[in-house]
């Protein structure tokens, strides 16, 4: 029987108000600390940097489950950009790089604040985040500005735990705040290389949100392109052990 459900939390709770809107924010800022520090570099360069930084991230994440925390990509950006690391330099670019998100809010996935709140009144709900260059620190004033914080009693976001989706460890963390068996939780995401694969590797049961994609190659237990989906099948499950009661 179901007792907890896990949510990502990109694309899954929260997104971009528009595509690439927070990257275009960070750019800016990126480039308007450089100016004032007398280190200009064009824009295309910035842009092409926080690029290749991001796909290294994705990739050390998704093919090994290793955290690239949002300092070690900051000063990756800029040993790229050919910029010496000073102190007060890197300070500023820390802060406007892992805040960028505050200042372009996500919004709410369509449907999700029903979904929580029906969910919070059967079972405990958590949240497991691969992070990218938002934080832990960053993501919670999100989710509190929001609204959506309180649904979740454990909010596990891997530049806190030092390893990222589908690597165990952070899957197992969840379910030890939880307290429960893996068996005995769902993790529901978009992404089927960290995501489903994750929790399936821990013996999690996994739902993929699909959004229409075909489901190739994916192997999960159930597929939501719809939040009634997901309500539905989680309904199932946790009949099928008062079935067995009676």
């Amino acid at each position: 029987m179901l007792k907890a459900v896990t949510f990502d939390l990109w694309n899954t709770v929260i997104k971009e108000q528009a595509e690439n809107s927070i990257e275009e924010v960070v750019i800016a800022r990126l480039e308007d600390i450089l100016s004032r520090h007398g280190m200009e570099r064009s824009r295309q360069d910035i842009i092409d940097a926080t690029i290749r930084c991001r796909d290294k991230v994705m990739a050390l994440q998704v093919h090994e489950g290793k955290e690239m925390p949002p300092e070690e990509q900051l000063t990756w950006i800029v040993n790229e950009l050919g910029i010496p690391l000073r102190d007060k330099l890197m300070a500023e670019l820390y802060t406007a790089y892992t805040t960028a998100s505050l200042e372009q809010l996500p919004k709410p996935v369509l449907g999700i604040e029903q979904v929580l709140t029906q969910l919070k009144g059967q079972m405990n709900l958590a949240l497991i985040c691969n992070t990218g260059r938002t934080p832990g620190s960053t993501a919670r004033i999100i989710l509190e500005r929001l609204g959506l914080k309180p649904y979740f009693s454990h909010l596990i976001f891997s530049n806190e735990v030092g390893v990222a989706k589908p690597h165990p460890q952070i899957f197992l963390q969840a379910l030890t705040a939880l307290r429960v068996q893996p068996k005995e939780a769902v993790h529901i995401g978009d992404d089927p290389r960290t995501d489903v694969k994750g929790a399936k590797g821990v013996g999690m049961k996994a739902a993929w949100l699909a959004y229409g994609r075909e489901p190739t190659g994916v192997e999960c237990d159930v597929i939501v392109n719809k939040w009634e989906d997901f309500l539905t099948w989680v309904k199932e499950q946790r009949n099928v052990k008062k079935t067995l009661e009676l």
